[in-house]
């Protein structure tokens, strides 16, 4: 019994020694991460160009609840308008561990709260290129009185930068590329993944997945071609929810990492996620770049505005906690980036008329 007791001892001053380096090293506390592992391959299905794979309507299980119009969402209600939201996997939701804890419901709740009759759909579609988002996009029922805000593509971003001089407007990803997104960690890994010094022995006992190398670019890649396909698909659904009398805006790319990323901020990107060097530095300049050269050509000369939501989760107390990788929010980050829509939805009087 006492080994057992020394052990437990042992244990709990290894963990507490892991835990201060862990401080020392990041600046930030160690916090588990619960990520949801999802069955792709149940509910993505396949069909033919240009979309090449939909969400299936009707899918549910007890993470994941698709509606009849191929959303992550809820089910349209009859007679109240709707703010439709295009982004991609983070607005999708993508490893989040329990859906109740999606931006959509925080928005919704807010929205409610404060008096405005509209229901919130989230129109983000995991792995879509902006010539994929515009297909799926001007086929869903917007009417006049609705809201629609968009983001930039930053699928296209990545496709373009991988393939390098091969990319041509509208290349997706490839169906088998999505599936991969399926993971299922073994029981034991999940058990380290609970405690900081099961983090530092995991992380050495791992093998490299390859992802940094799966988005090693190719050489040429083509900046120019691609802002002029992605104004192009941006001009067609602006275009298509003015012409349903809906109004616009835009939204921003509100990421872990900032457009310049200082030597205080490197140690806290890596408690993120460790090889988060080799996935940013590169192709991050475009990211934000193609937000503001899209904002430049399409939205601010017919005076469509810009939800800037980075600067607010940027300036939060726990920027550094609301992420489960250096893109996708846990549940907290969930949270600040749903409060952080309703404050630019309110500051841009976008909600203007839209009292229940």
């Amino acid at each position: 019994m006492i080994y057992l007791v020394l052990f437990v001892l042992l244990v709990a001053l290894a963990e507490i020694k892991a835990r201060k380096r862990f401080v020392d090293r990041h600046s930030i506390p160690y916090q588990h991460k619960r990520v949801g592992e999802y069955p792709y391959n149940q509910f993505i299905e396949e069909c033919g160009a240009p979309l090449h794979w939909n969400l299936k309507a009707g899918y549910a299980d007890t993470h994941m609840h698709i509606n009849c119009l191929g959303l992550r969402s809820p089910e349209p209600q009859d007679g109240r308008r709707k703010i439709w939201v295009i982004g991609e996997s983070d607005l999708f939701g993508a490893k989040l561990h329990d859906e109740k804890l999606i931006w959509l419901n925080v928005l919704q709740k807010d929205l409610d709260a404060a008096g405005y009759d509209f229901q919130v759909m989230n129109a983000s579609i995991i792995g879509y290129n902006s010539l994929q988002t515009a297909e799926a996009i001007t086929k869903l029922p917007v009417v006049e009185g609705d809201v629609v805000l968009l983001r930039a593509n930053q699928n296209d971003v990545s496709i373009a930068y991988v393939n390098g001089e091969e990319w041509k407007p509208g290349t997706p990803w490839p169906l088998a590329f999505i599936h991969k997104l399926q993971r299922h960690q073994p029981w034991y890994t999940k058990v380290l993944g609970l405690s900081c010094l099961g983090m530092y022995l995991r992380r050495k006992l791992a093998k490299s997945d390859g992802r940094a190398g799966a988005f090693a670019p190719k050489p040429g890649f083509q900046w120019e071609n691609l802002v002029s396909y992605e104004v192009e698909q941006m001009k067609r659904i602006v275009h298509f929810a003015q012409e349903r009398g809906a109004s616009v805006a835009r939204i921003d790319f509100a990421s872990s990492y900032e457009p310049e990323i200082l030597p205080e901020d490197e140690a806290k990107l890596s408690a993120i996620q460790s090889n988060w060097r080799g996935l940013v530095e590169g192709w991050s300049q475009y990211q934000f770049g193609i937000v503001e050269e899209t904002y430049a050509q399409v939205a601010e000369p017919i005076g469509v505005p810009m939800l800037r939501t980075a600067p607010r989760i940027w300036a939060h107390p726990r920027r550094y906690q609301l992420y489960l990788d250096i893109v996708h929010f846990n549940g907290e980050g969930h949270q600040a980036i749903a409060e952080a829509l309703f404050a630019e939805l309110e500051a841009n009087g976008i909600l203007s008329g839209g009292a229940a």
